[in-house]
C-alpha cells in the first residue's frame, strides 16, 4: 500500500492505541482516528486498510512493547529474581498513575470488550498473557533457586498468582484516586507470597537501599 507523505507509522500507531484505548473499539470512529492522527481517512485506508485493520496494527504493537518490557524486567540473575517480582507488581500501579489519562493494560481493556467476538484479537491476547505468564514463571524459578521463594509451592502456580494480582492492581489503580494507597497494596500483595526466611531478607536489603 502506499504510503502518504511525512507519513510516520509508529507515531501513527502510538496515537491510534490511545484513542482506542481511551473510546473502546465501539465508541471509536474513523473521523475519531482521523482527528488523533491528523490523517485523512484515503491517507489511512491506503496506509493500514480498514477500521479493524488499524486496530489490529496498533494493538499489535501494544502488546510487542508489553512484552519487550516484560523480558526486560523479569530477566536477570537468580540472586535478584524476588526484587524483580516485586517491582513487576509495584510497576503494574505505577504505569497507570503515570500515565495522565490513566488508561492502563489495553490487553485487559480489550479481552472484554473483543476477545469473545473477535477471533484476531482473542489470539493476540491469548499470545501476549501465555508470554507474560512464562516470563514471569522463569522469574519464579529463579527466586526459587536462589532459596528465596518456597521451592515446594509449584512454579506455574504462582506465577500465574502473580500475573492475576498484577492484572488486578491494573484495574483497581485505574478507578482509585490514591496512588500511595494502591502502592501499598501492591506491596502487601507481593509479602503474601511464599517467600523464605532468606527471601525476606534479601527484600528488606533491596528496600532499604
Amino acid at each position: 500500500m502506499a504510503r502518504p507523505p511525512g507519513f510516520d507509522r509508529q507515531q501513527v500507531l502510538t496515537a491510534v492505541e490511545r484513542q482506542f484505548r481511551k473510546t473502546g473499539y465501539a465508541g471509536t470512529s474513523l473521523d475519531d482516528l482521523c482527528a488523533a492522527t491528523g490523517l485523512g481517512r484515503g491517507s489511512l485506508y491506503a496506509a493500514f486498510g480498514d477500521k479493524h485493520s488499524l486496530f489490529l496494527a496498533a494493538f499489535g504493537s501494544y502488546c510487542d512493547r508489553n512484552e519487550s518490557f516484560a523480558t526486560a524486567a523479569l530477566g536477570g540473575p537468580d540472586d535478584h529474581a524476588l526484587e524483580r517480582l516485586r517491582c513487576f507488581l509495584v510497576s503494574s500501579v505505577s504505569t497507570v498513575f503515570d500515565d495522565s489519562d490513566r488508561l492502563g493494560c489495553m490487553a485487559l481493556k480489550f479481552a472484554v470488550e473483543l476477545a469473545g467476538e473477535d477471533e484476531a484479537v482473542a489470539t493476540r491476547i491469548k499470545q501476549d498473557l501465555g508470554l507474560l505468564q512464562g516470563m514471569v514463571r522463569e522469574c519464579v524459578e529463579a527466586a526459587q533457586r536462589a532459596g528465596h521463594l518456597d521451592p515446594e509451592i509449584p512454579a506455574g502456580e504462582l506465577a500465574s498468582l502473580v500475573v492475576t494480582m498484577s492484572r488486578g492492581l491494573d484495574v483497581v489503580s485505574q478507578a482509585s484516586g490514591a496512588e500511595t494507597a494502591m502502592q501499598a497494596v501492591a506491596e502487601r500483595a507481593f509479602a503474601s507470597l511464599p517467600l523464605t526466611a532468606a527471601g525476606r531478607r534479601a527484600i528488606a536489603v533491596a528496600v532499604a537501599v
